[in-house]
């Protein structure tokens, strides 16, 4: 077959979606599309492998960034284990069958930040002396690997932030000093809907009246692409090849049952994109309605949503750089630990109980990392989406007294095996020190973080 002229990167929204100014706006050819969708195998069907397939890269492991603040930390007892670190520990034994996977970073500070301000600090590297301190004019670590990616190797999202009530109500949304740890350099917008968060990223639904909107419909624009390509490819087959005119058919088939269908989520399983059921729990209440995913009796719902959320884009690659922030820095959440007991409150008070309550946002951690306990769809060699994925997890400060001395750090997956799971033991590393080796794990260069990396969990 002759050549044909690949479309160029021009077209890519400012944010790196997909923008939606016809076929020729998507960053890669139709030929590459058809091969990652599967149409470039015998009977594939294209429903059971678009979302999945379509926007593989080209070498290399896949791997995936997850930015989980803690909020408020825990005692070092309660955190770190007493021994190596597959031995785990309380707050963190929801996490047992992937502690293989688990790397634990003790003597943590904040640089320039304490008490719940330095969650402006946490991720971002940035000194932030009070609350009334401007925010971080620079980007976080999650938004410079985003840039990154976007450039080398782009995925329909480039970056995607969930909340799960990430403020005291929603007129306290990016409140300054007490609920954003994201900065692209400005403060960066997350969804606190799950079912917002689920339409927007699977459904094409139109914008709501809530925060920024994390992805348009792209979906028309692949189809397209799709239809176009199988088209010229017929008439260039001719009537010389019956064999592969009749596998053409097959998937042009699957590619008409998809269109006629449209990608809406109520279609059924195995030919479009199924509900996920924790979403559609929630959809009687909140469609529509920003309001109430700030409802703290919807607390474990909607953690439980936006982790699985979280976890569908992942594992097909709709984004390999994410963020969920449960709670904020001062928040009373009443979390669900016997008869409850609000966060905050709790972490100035017994111990005993906070570590629970801490031991119970790992369970929701362990939940997410069940969904990522599969072949990577992404990554022939064999390796899971976990093991392809880094999820970093620091707080901003000590419970109690709330000073930001030898905070809790770690993190779980290896990010294709680049890092070694263990204990360090470390004196004086902080965040900034964290976030640089993120960064350089990424193959992207520290800027802002310093050149001081912790040798010891990289491969």
């Amino acid at each position: 077959m002759k050549q044909r002229p690949r479309p160029g990167r021009q077209g890519l929204s400012p944010n790196g979606l997909i923008a939606s100014g016809g076929l020729g706006s998507l960053p890669f050819s139709r030929r590459q599309l058809l091969r990652g969708a599967g149409l470039g195998l015998a009977a594939a069907p294209l429903s059971a492998t678009f979302g999945m397939r379509a926007f593989a890269q080209p070498a290399g492991p896949p791997i995936r960034l997850v930015c989980w603040p803690m909020m408020n930390g825990a005692e070092s007892g309660a955190f770190y284990p007493s021994g190596a670190a597959t031995g785990l520990s309380m707050i963190t034994e929801p996490l047992r069958k992937y502690a293989s996977q688990v790397t634990f970073i003790k003597g943590v500070n904040i640089s320039g930040s304490s008490n719940h301000y330095a969650v402006r600090s946490t991720y971002s590297g940035f000194p932030i002396a009070t609350y009334e301190s401007s925010d971080p004019n620079v980007k976080s670590v999650d938004q410079l690997i985003a840039d990154h990616l976007d450039m080398s190797a782009p995925s329909p999202i480039k970056s995607l932030h969930l909340g799960v009530i990430p403020a005291d109500s929603i007129n306290y949304y990016q409140r300054a000093g007490r609920s954003t740890f994201f900065f692209a350099p400005k403060p960066v917008d997350y969804e606190a809907n799950p079912v917002t968060a689920y339409d927007r990223v699977f459904g094409g639904a139109p914008p709501s009246n809530g925060p920024t909107p994390t992805s348009p419909d792209f979906t028309k624009d692949v189809l397209d692409l799709v239809g176009a390509e199988m088209n010229e490819l017929g008439t260039e087959l001719g009537n010389n090849a019956p064999s592969e005119l009749a596998k053409m058919k097959e998937h042009r088939d699957a590619w008409g049952a998809l269109t006629s269908k449209g990608m809406a989520v109520k279609t059924p399983p195995g030919v479009m994109v199924t509900p996920l059921p924790s979403v559609e729990k929630l959809r009687p209440a909140l469609q529509g309605n920003p309001k109430d995913a700030y409802k703290r009796e919807l607390f474990n719902d909607l953690f439980d949503a936006q982790v699985d959320n979280l976890g569908r884009a992942l594992v097909w690659g709709v984004t390999r750089v994410a963020t969920l922030q449960a709670g904020s820095a001062d928040n009373n959440l009443i979390v669900p630990v016997g008869p409850g007991y609000p966060h905050h409150l709790t972490s100035h008070g017994d111990q005993g109980i906070y570590n629970r309550l801490q031991q119970w946002y790992f369970g929701k951690l362990a939940r997410l990392a069940a969904l990522l306990d599969v072949p990577d769809p992404l990554d022939m060699t064999g390796k899971t989406v976990l093991q392809n994925t880094l999820i970093v997890i620091v707080a901003e400060c000590l419970p109690v007294g709330h000073g930001s001395i030898g905070v809790p750090a770690m993190m779980l997956g290896t990010a294709g095996g680049r890092i070694k799971p263990g204990l360090v033991n470390g004196n004086g590393i902080t965040n900034k020190n964290i976030m640089a080796t993120v960064l350089a794990t990424f193959g992207v260069g520290t800027g802002h973080f310093g050149s001081q990396l912790i040798s010891e969990i990289r491969s």
